[in-house]
Formats: structure tokens, C-alpha cells, sequence
């Protein structure tokens, strides 16, 4: 059967699927991931069942509360929940590498996926929503996993729609009233107004009415409960976080650089996405789908012939023993090394 050019087969195929794509467009930096199976969602695995995410605030609480020697003083939350990420518990993070290899290796690793297809994800991300770990959006974000299950904007977004309608029709009502705007006209017309003609003067009413009614919402909205809750916990987290939030970040997904202080991130060139939510936290923000990268005919890229390409990674110095740098993952590719060949 003829390869398909979506396919790929050995590190050559990703080298010219790669070629083919060239570089990402400006102002965009590319990231991959691998998928044991094609079928896969790029999900973090806190939304992957029902009763997780129902449970992420305590499940973080339990972590903190029975291991805290793991983790330091000065450890923000995002730093936290990468750490919670290493020892395989569920967060709204997903891991991404800036490296081809490895994620072409985190694809064929899991032998019990030997005979299903896989999937190489090439994204190119905007750098407006790629971060750093002491970003103040990635507070936000990170801060919903402590929150509890029923954590939602839908009564702050709709208090502070009634807020910012009511300040904009206030405006409205009190600078275009109809004995107001025949003195303005007057004023145009004896030349002692700023303004060229009424309609300029209507301009600018209605734009400083949205201003407020923008102003009021914000108000309005960081001033629900809820969000009350949240901010307390991102400054808890972050004193000098300036206690205002935009709805809009809370259902942002961003891509996250770690501290490098984790050998593995090192050395497997990782970063995170981190999802916010959409509209309750048991929603998970929608991930944006033209970040990622697809053939002309927008198919995925197909991984096939994972044995072979897992040997050729290890000639490209791929492997578990490099990738995992930590005592006990060394253990077991240690000892096979000297493991008689039969």
C-alpha cells in the first residue's frame, strides 16, 4: 500500500512532513504532542472523567495536605500543579515540548499502543498567549483549580451586564437629551463648540457611554462572590496580583513555560497548555483550533511503525533514559542493558 503523506513512518517522513509545513508564521511559535492514539483529544486529563474534575479542588488540597515536604514555600500554584503533573495526577495541564523527537517518542513509548495509530500535534500558538510561569493570567487560571465544583460566571457576567447596560443608558440619557442637544448645536453653529457637527458630539457621547458601561461591567463582575473567592486565592498565591479580573482570561488557553528548575522539563523541552473554563469550571475552555497545524487537505498526521521509530529515536538519543532523567525511571532501562540477548 502507498504512504500516504500524512503518514509518518521513521523520523524521515517527519523530517519532510516538517519541511513541508516550513516555519511557522511570525508572531506564532510551534510546539508539538504526541498521541499514543489518534483518536485522542487534546483534553487535560482533569476533564477526561466526570468525577476529577468534580473533585480537583480536593484532590489538590489532599496533595498539599499529605505530602507538603514535596513542595516549597515559595512555589506558586502554577509551579504546583506542575509538580502534581510529574507524579501523574490529573490537572488541567497538558504537556507540549518544543521538540519534534519527543513528542514523536511520547507517541510510540506506551507498547500496549503498539497497534493502534498515533498522532503527531504540530501547533503554532500566538505568542499574545504563549507565557511565563510568573504571568499574572497564569495565576488566574491555575488559581480555578482550587476552586470548588459549583464555581461559575454566569451570575457575575449577568450582574455586571445589567450594570454596564444601566450605566451606558444613564450616560445616554443625560447627554443626549433633546434640550441638551439643541444647546450643543447652538454652540456648533456660533462656532464656541469643539465639535464639527451634532453627529460628532452623538459620536463621542456614545463611545464615553460604552467606556463606563465597559468600566461598570468590570465593577460589577469582581464584585460577584465567586470571583471574590478567586481573587482572595490568586493573591493568596501572588500578593502582588492587582485585584481586577477580565472575564475573557478565565476562558483563555495558554501555553505555559515552566522553570527549568525540574530536570525532566529540561530535558524534554516542556511547557504546558493551561485550560481556563467555559463558563463553569466543569467546562473546560474551548481549545482554539487553528493553532494547530494540518496537511492542505487538513488531515492529522498519522503515527505508524512505532517499533522501528522508537529504535530509530534511540539512535537520535531519545529515550526513557534520557527523557527521565529520575533514579527510580532509570532503574528498569538500566538493568535491561544487561539483559543476555537470546
Amino acid at each position: 500500500m502507498k504512504k500516504q503523506p500524512n503518514e509518518i513512518h521513521n523520523i524521515s517522513d517527519l523530517t519532510q512532513i516538517l519541511k513541508n509545513l516550513s516555519e511557522p508564521k511570525h508572531g506564532t511559535t510551534r510546539f508539538f504532542r504526541g498521541h499514543a492514539v489518534q483518536s485522542w483529544q487534546i483534553l487535560p486529563s482533569i476533564y477526561r472523567e466526570q468525577y476529577l474534575i468534580e473533585n480537583e479542588d480536593k484532590i489538590i488540597k489532599e496533595a498539599l495536605t499529605n505530602c507538603p515536604d514535596e513542595f516549597l514555600p515559595n512555589n506558586t500554584l502554577f509551579e504546583k500543579l506542575v509538580k502534581l503533573q510529574h507524579y501523574s495526577y490529573a490537572t488541567r495541564l497538558l504537556d507540549l515540548t518544543s521538540n519534534a523527537l519527543v513528542a514523536l517518542y511520547f507517541a510510540c513509548s506506551d507498547t500496549k499502543h503498539h497497534d493502534e495509530d498515533g498522532e503527531l500535534i504540530i501547533l503554532d500558538i500566538p505568542d499574545t498567549e504563549v507565557k511565563y510561569w510568573d504571568s499574572d493570567t497564569v495565576a488566574i487560571l491555575a488559581a480555578i483549580s482550587t476552586q470548588n465544583s459549583n464555581f461559575s460566571l454566569s451570575n457575575g457576567l449577568h450582574s455586571a451586564q445589567i450594570a454596564s447596560d444601566l450605566a451606558n443608558a444613564k450616560y445616554q440619557l443625560e447627554n443626549l437629551d433633546i434640550n441638551i442637544l439643541r444647546s450643543i448645536e447652538i454652540g456648533i453653529n456660533k462656532g464656541v463648540m469643539s465639535f464639527k457637527n451634532i453627529n460628532e458630539y452623538k459620536e463621542t457621547v456614545l463611545k464615553a457611554a460604552s467606556e463606563l458601561g465597559e468600566s461598570a461591567f468590570i465593577s460589577s463582575f469582581n464584585n460577584d462572590p465567586a470571583i471574590l473567592s478567586l481573587l482572595h486565592t490568586i493573591h493568596t498565591d501572588k500578593p502582588s496580583f492587582h485585584p481586577v479580573i477580565n472575564h475573557r482570561d478565565l476562558a483563555r488557553v495558554l501555553c505555559v513555560r515552566a522553570k527549568l528548575s525540574n530536570t525532566r522539563i529540561s530535558r524534554q523541552q516542556g511547557c504546558f497548555l493551561l485550560f481556563g473554563i467555559d463558563e463553569t469550571k466543569l467546562n473546560p475552555a474551548k481549545f482554539p483550533d487553528n493553532w494547530q497545524r494540518k496537511t492542505e487537505n487538513n488531515q492529522k498526521f498519522i503515527i505508524k511503525n512505532k517499533p522501528q521509530i522508537m529504535q530509530e529515536l534511540k539512535a537520535f538519543g531519545i529515550s526513557r533514559q534520557t527523557l527521565f532523567p529520575e533514579l527510580e525511571s532509570q532503574a528498569q532501562e538500566i538493568m535491561m542493558q544487561y539483559k543476555p540477548k537470546k
